[in-house]
């Protein structure tokens, strides 16, 4: 009967969530409730925390699952980045109580200005030398709630009743728990995490558990070491009367495996309950490592620990949770790769964090549940982005926290721009080694919109298939709006001409987007859905059809953010003004073969090498695309030109691999 009352309980606060969190996530698929906070800001406490690069750090702390308390001392390793460092600044919130800190062994002087603390050294040191400081503190840090999760929480589940003590502390909330220096761009090169609990408890945290340790008759303490670099922020506890479900995944194509450990409720109802998703988590593991790369900690882990929130946070390794479910799951272990192993460089670019982790979630979708209600997901975000024509994906006001975690920007529009990137780049192989190359030329590190900007030109081009990628990222990153349809279309035998008519919700940031955009020509005798390159506020394009064409669907697979504000048959439009759809031809480069997109019917294609020799030609008859071979071909540069009678002559350069 307890089973069955906390399930039912279970799924009324995950509605409960689902509905307190809809207008930051939607669609239960969030990060951590706590990411709506008050004032945030945009750099380090004070300046003088950037005269020293943190190399390492221990937390040696007593806690408990039942209140926020704790004690013991913060070790902190690092290198004098000035040629005179005399006075040690770091970040420990005011309720704390310093007992005393020592820096290379030495009782130190300590004054405060708020959460600032200053600790001046008995003689200074010079320019690269390497110091340690070490903090004795203790107290009884302010809770947060379900709902507003703070740097520390003391709570019980709602469903479960289960009492834990677990971190948060993003964005700037590491002060809360543990003295810092919270800079982004200063990642901790390795540390080590010791908790000493009851020993009715577990204490999860980052990294591999080396040993846990009797400490008393009552006592345990349980000893994590991390050794890849970590952000500040990405550091976590979490304390509990949890039982330990760990397995081992396995990598595709390889003999690799990797442990996937779980602290779950100690009730025993709850693994019953999420057993089955948390066995899927080493599937996803495998498949996002398929397209990202190979997940960044797997000499490691990755594991979650519960704690009475209402989503969840993507603590490096171990993700904190509220509950299991799919989306959720997959949201935060994108995060591993976007946001732990590569970290915004600014809260201003939160986008590389939460845009790729919400992207993650459709990937889930349509990878293990079905394209259909992938699209249907994409299509929930789409509509939320337009709920309100204004904003950006960079965040304009980083002293707001609330703006920095707005779902509809940083999260929902951060997944539409990369969806519709994948449409302009019309090949996943490609699209996806952008993300490879992102993770492995910043990992460890930090990135910005313009650093994934300038890596997935490099992939690819400044140009793809006819879009320019800066007007892209410009657009769609640091603009605001989205395009405005009016459709007007007509058929006169086999010729068919459609007419895109755009306006733009915020006219006075983008008059005009350019992108491209499918319509699907619906007919008794077979739909055929064609890509038209749209760049300008008025265009018409024609094209011959051998089917009569009944209605017409708008980008019929939910690839863009945007609006039809009417779509309708107008026996008035002609060949007058027309324009030919774009071709496009893809992958470029290749090493098999060019499809070629939008190829008139009769039109006649010829590929020659450099020195103009004809190397294969065809005449299209009644398809629209084209297969051009390239598999027996020599590496290099060729020339494809395609003439037809109902538009000029073009050529365009391709590349084989």
């Amino acid at each position: 009967m307890k089973y069955y009352i906390n399930a039912i309980l279970l799924i009324l606060i995950c509605l409960c969530c689902t509905k307190a969190f809809s207008q930051e996530f939607g669609n239960n698929k969030y990060c951590y409730s706590s990411k709506h906070r008050l004032a945030a800001r945009t750099t380090v406490g004070n300046a003088a925390e950037d005269n020293y690069d943190v190399k390492y750090v221990k937390l040696n702390l007593k806690m408990t699952n039942t209140a926020t308390t704790l004690s013991g001392d913060v070790l902190t390793k690092a290198i004098s980045l000035i040629p005179s460092f005399s006075s040690y600044y770091f970040e420990l919130d005011s309720l704390l109580t310093i007992d005393s800190v020592l820096v290379n062994g030495i009782n130190c002087t300590v004054s405060s200005v708020g959460d600032i603390r200053t600790a001046t050294l008995a003689a200074p040191i010079g320019l690269g030398s390497l110091f340690t400081v070490q903090v004795f503190y203790n107290g009884t840090p302010i809770s947060g709630t379900l709902y507003n999760a703070l740097g520390i929480n003391s709570l019980a589940s709602p469903s479960w009743g289960t009492l834990s003590t677990f971190t948060l502390s993003e964005s700037y909330h590491a002060k809360e728990w543990w003295p810092c220096k919270q800079s982004l761009h200063d990642k901790i090169d390795s540390c080590d995490i010791w908790l000493t609990v009851a020993d009715s408890l577990k204490a999860g945290s980052n990294g591999v558990l080396s040993a846990i340790t009797t400490i008393d008759s009552n006592h345990v303490r349980y000893e994590w070491k991390e050794r890849y670099p970590i952000d500040y922020y990405l550091i976590s506890a979490a304390v509990g009367p949890y039982i330990d479900y760990s397995y081992y995944m396995h990598f595709t194509g390889s003999t690799d495996s990797m442990l996937v450990q779980n602290y779950v409720y100690n009730n025993p109802g709850t693994l019953p309950y999420f057993k089955s998703v948390i066995d899927s988590t080493g599937m996803m593991i495998d498949y996002f490592s398929t397209i990202y790369g190979r997940y960044p900690f797997w000499h490691e882990k990755y594991g979650h620990c519960m704690g009475a929130l209402g989503g969840g946070m993507e603590h490096q390794t171990m993700t904190t949770l509220g509950f299991f479910e799919g989306s959720i799951d997959a949201h935060e272990l994108g995060h591993q790769w976007f946001g732990d192993n590569v970290t915004c460089g600014t809260w201003a670019d939160i986008f590389s964090n939460e845009g790729f982790a919400s992207y993650t979630e459709d990937l889930f979708i349509e990878h293990f549940r079905s394209h259909a209600l992938s699209l249907t997901d994409m299509q929930s975000k789409q509509n939320d982005v337009k709920s309100i024509d204004t904003g950006t994906i960079y965040v304009d006001d980083t002293t707001n926290e609330g703006r920095i975690f707005d779902s509809r920007l940083s999260y929902n529009k951060g997944a539409c721009a990369l969806h519709m990137l994948r449409f302009i780049t019309n090949n996943d192989s490609v699209f996806f080694q952008a993300y490879k190359n992102y993770q492995q030329q910043l990992k460890d590190s930090v990135g910005t919109i313009m650093d994934f900007k300038n890596v997935y030109e490099a992939t690819t081009s400044t140009n793809v298939n006819g879009i320019d990628i800066d007007t892209f990222f410009n657009q769609w990153f640091y603009l605001q709006g989205f395009p405005k349809y009016v459709v007007k279309w007509n058929q006169i035998g086999a010729d068919v001409y459609v007419e895109l008519i755009q306006t733009t919700a915020v006219p006075s940031s983008v008059p005009l987007f350019k992108l491209p955009i499918e319509i699907k020509f619906n007919s008794i005798s077979g739909d055929t859905i064609i890509r038209f390159n749209n760049n300008a506020s008025s265009q018409v394009y024609h094209f011959t059809y051998n089917k009569t064409v009944e209605s017409l669907n708008l980008d019929p697979n939910y690839w863009l953010v945007y609006d039809l504000i009417s779509m309708a048959k107008d026996p008035n439009l002609s060949v007058d003004k027309t324009i030919s759809p774009e071709v496009n031809i893809y992958p470029n480069p290749t090493n098999t073969v060019w499809q070629a997109e939008n190829i008139p019917i009769n039109s006649e294609l010829i590929l020659s090498d450099v020195t103009g020799r004809i190397i294969w030609q065809a005449v299209t008859t009644n398809k629209n695309i084209q297969t051009i071979p390239a598999k027996q071909l020599v590496s290099g540069l060729y020339f494809l030109k395609i003439n037809n009678k109902d538009c000029q002559l073009q050529t365009f350069k391709l590349m084989k691999q």
